[in-house]
C-alpha cells in the first residue's frame, strides 16, 4: 500500500514541475517587467542538477517489494494408539513324562573253553581243461558248370575228280560230245558245293544254340536261390528245359537228380519263374528246342 502512495505523490510532482516548464516564458530583451514599478523583478533560471535528479527519482517506477509467503502452520502428527495387548490364555502345564527305568540285563553266562579240531585247508579245485576249438568246417568246393560243348563241324566230304571218258572208235557228231560233257562235269561240281554249304550251315546253327542257350541258362541262374527247407545240403541238378522259337517255356524235367528233393525242387521252380526267355537267333527256323543245363547248388 505504501508503494502505491509513493508512485502517485511522485507522479503528481512531476505533473506540477512539467506545467511550470511549459508556463515559463523567457524574458523579452530590453523589457522590464512591469509591477510596483519594477521594483519586483522575478528571475527564473535553469533547474540545477540535484533538482533534475530527484525528478528522476520521482518519475522511476518504485521496485517491487516482494511479500512474504504467509506460513501454513504445519499439521500436527497424530500418533496411532498402541494396539492393545492380548493376554495369553492360561496354558495347562503338561507334565513331563516319567523316565522309564532301565531293567537290568542278566549276565550272559560263561562259556567252557572248548578244544576246536583244527580243519584241514580245502583242496585246491583243478582248472577245467580248456575245450579244443571245433575245427572249421570246409567251405564246400565250388566246381564251375560246364559249358555246353558245340557239336563237332562233320568234315567235308572230299570232291570227286571227275574220270575221263574214252571216247567211241566211231566218233558222234560235234555236237553231242560237247553236252555230254557239260552235263556230266556240271553234275559233279554241283554235288560237291551243296554238301559243303549244308555243312556250313549246320555249324552255323550249332553256334546260334549255343549262343540262345547261353541266355536262358544265365536267366535261370538269376532267378536260383538256395532253398531254407534243404539245410546244407549240396548239390548239383541237371534239367532239360523245352523252349519255342518265340521263348516261351514248353517244358522242364529231372534228367539227374542232385540226392535232395530241395534242391531239385528249387531248380524247377527256378525255370518256371523265369518266365518267356528270349527269342530264338533268325538263323534258327526250328518250331523248338531242348536245353540240357546243370546248375550246382551250395549252402
Amino acid at each position: 500500500m505504501s508503494g502505491k502512495l509513493h508512485a502517485l505523490a511522485a507522479l503528481s510532482v512531476a505533473v506540477a514541475l512539467h506545467l511550470a516548464a511549459f508556463a515559463w516564458r523567457p524574458p523579452v530583451a530590453g523589457a522590464t517587467a512591469s509591477g510596483s514599478g519594477g521594483d519586483a523583478l522575478v528571475s527564473l533560471e535553469a533547474s540545477s542538477g540535484s533538482i533534475a535528479q530527484m525528478v528522476e527519482e520521482w518519475e522511476r517506477a518504485p521496485e517491487p517489494v516482494a511479500e512474504p509467503e504467509p506460513q501454513l502452520p504445519q499439521p500436527e502428527m497424530v500418533q496411532p494408539d498402541p494396539p492393545p495387548q492380548l493376554a495369553l490364555p492360561d496354558m495347562p502345564e503338561t507334565p513331563l513324562p516319567v523316565p522309564t527305568p532301565m531293567m537290568a540285563l542278566p549276565e550272559a553266562p560263561e562259556m567252557p573253553d572248548m578244544d576246536i579240531a583244527e580243519l584241514p585247508p580245502p583242496e585246491p579245485e583243478a582248472e577245467p581243461e580248456p575245450e579244443p576249438e571245433p575245427a572249421p568246417e570246409p567251405l564246400p568246393e565250388t566246381r564251375p558248370e560246364p559249358r555246353p560243348e558245340p557239336e563237332p563241324e562233320p568234315e567235308p566230304k572230299p570232291r570227286a575228280e571227275p574220270q575221263p571218258r574214252r571216247q567211241p572208235a566211231t566218233p558222234p557228231s560235234a555236237s553231242a560230245p560237247a553236252q555230254r560233257a557239260a552235263g556230266s562235269g556240271g553234275g559233279a561240281f554241283a554235288g560237291a558245293a551243296g554238301s559243303a554249304e549244308s555243312a556250313t550251315s549246320r555249324a552255323r546253327a550249332n553256334d546260334l544254340k549255343a549262343g540262345w542257350g547261353a541266355a536262358i541258362r544265365a536267366r535261370v541262374e538269376r532267378r536260383k536261390s538256395y532253398p531254407r527247407d534243404a539245410g546244407s545240403a549240396s548239390g548239383t541238378v541237371t534239367v532239360e528245359v523245352s523252349v519255342a522259337r518265340n521263348g516261351a517255356l514248353l517244358g522242364v524235367a529231372v534228367t539227374s537228380s542232385s540226392g535232395s528233393p530241395a534242391l531239385d525242387a528249387a531248380l524247377l521252380k527256378a525255370v518256371r519263374a523265369a518266365g518267356r526267355f528270349p527269342a530264338a537267333p533268325a538263323g534258327l527256323g526250328e518250331a523248338s528246342y531242348s536245353f540240357i543245363l546243370p546248375m550246382s547248388f551250395s549252402p
